[in-house]
């Protein structure tokens, strides 16, 4: 199957002046969670047409900004200098896991008792989040911040994408690194996701390219796809920040240089691109039915809809299917 993006809402959240991370409810993809860069959660409603908002979570983290949200079942689980588990039907925090004053970067939801997450100076750690200090796993493999992670889908290895740029994999049963850990790149690396239909993992990095790796051979790349095109705005480089699987052929991929991607990996193309002209994109999020997109940037979100198109389509950038945009 063929498929391609439109274009179909834009909201602006006026509660904030950036957006940092977003996610779609699993349960009600029309109702999504937001974090901002002042410590607030916002959830917003897609479908109403005048003030969209139907919670605000002021300060949640006093203040800091909070990198990561993500829901599960019906806990709300944040990311800024701790972890905070908030349960929606109770409405209030149940948990909080220090991290020692140390800003957490990238946060994983495992299962219904484990979740992990990496730190600013390349701390990785598991907790059972059902009890207090419940750690399962503390390692250090890497000199700089941990950006992104991913697990397979038998909830075993966890792959980590660093700021110094390497790819560690971590066994979080055998509760070690699965060498070898990846060669440092010159690049850093700023998001990973499993795309096991390929038996690869692909990993965005600051020089604009995705890297691919063979699952289980961690030790360097077996393709490099640069996806910057000659019509970017960015001199020199545009970072690939986030990455979403869309199918076994298609991923969907978000730069610095305000550019959503459509991409086929292996063979590598870009099949569609889509300026967003509100400045870069803070955060990439894709429905559970994965025929939703949103982006985030600056303060508006901006959602397309995932839809079947002619085979032979071309690669659009400005021509009228985008003109909306």
């Amino acid at each position: 199957m063929s498929v391609c993006l439109r274009k179909s809402k834009e909201i602006e959240v006026k509660q904030c002046d950036l957006i940092f991370d977003f996610v779609f409810n699993p349960k009600n993809d029309n109702i999504c969670l937001l974090s901002t860069v002042d410590g607030d959660i916002v959830m917003i409603d897609s479908q109403l047409e005048t003030n969209s908002t139907v919670l605000t979570l002021d300060k949640h983290h006093k203040g800091s900004a909070i990198r990561k949200v993500r829901l599960h079942d019906d806990l709300l689980i944040t990311a800024a200098k701790t972890i905070k588990i908030y349960d929606l039907n109770k409405g209030k925090v149940v948990r909080k896991i220090d991290n020692d004053g140390c800003k957490i970067y990238s946060l994983l939801v495992i299962d219904n008792y484990l979740l992990c997450y990496g730190d600013d100076e390349g701390n990785f750690k598991v907790f059972d989040y059902r009890v207090d200090r419940g750690v399962h796993m503390n390692i250090k493999e890497c000199d700089d911040y941990i950006s992104d992670l991913d697990i397979d889908s038998n909830k075993r290895v966890v792959v980590a994408s660093s700021g110094e740029g390497t790819l560690s994999a971590f066994n979080i049963r055998a509760k070690k690194l699965e060498p070898p850990q990846s060669e440092l790149f010159d690049s850093g690396f700023q998001c990973v996701r499993y795309m096991e239909s390929k038996n690869k993992v692909l990993v965005g990095a600051e020089d604009g390219a995705i890297n691919i790796f063979n699952i289980n051979e961690w030790g360097n790349i077996s393709d490099r796809f640069p996806i910057r095109g000659q019509n970017s705005r960015c001199k020199g480089g545009c970072s690939v920040d986030n990455i979403e699987i869309v199918d076994t052929q298609n991923i969907l991929a978000s730069s610095s240089d305000g550019k959503l991607r459509l991409v086929s990996i292996l063979p590598n193309k870009i099949l569609q691109e889509v300026s967003i002209e509100k400045m870069s994109i803070e955060a990439l999020a894709l429905n559970g039915d994965k025929n939703k997109v949103a982006v985030a940037a600056a303060n508006f979100v901006i959602f397309h809809d995932v839809v079947e198109c002619e085979k032979n389509s071309s690669k659009s950038t400005n021509n009228e299917f985008f003109s909306d945009i």
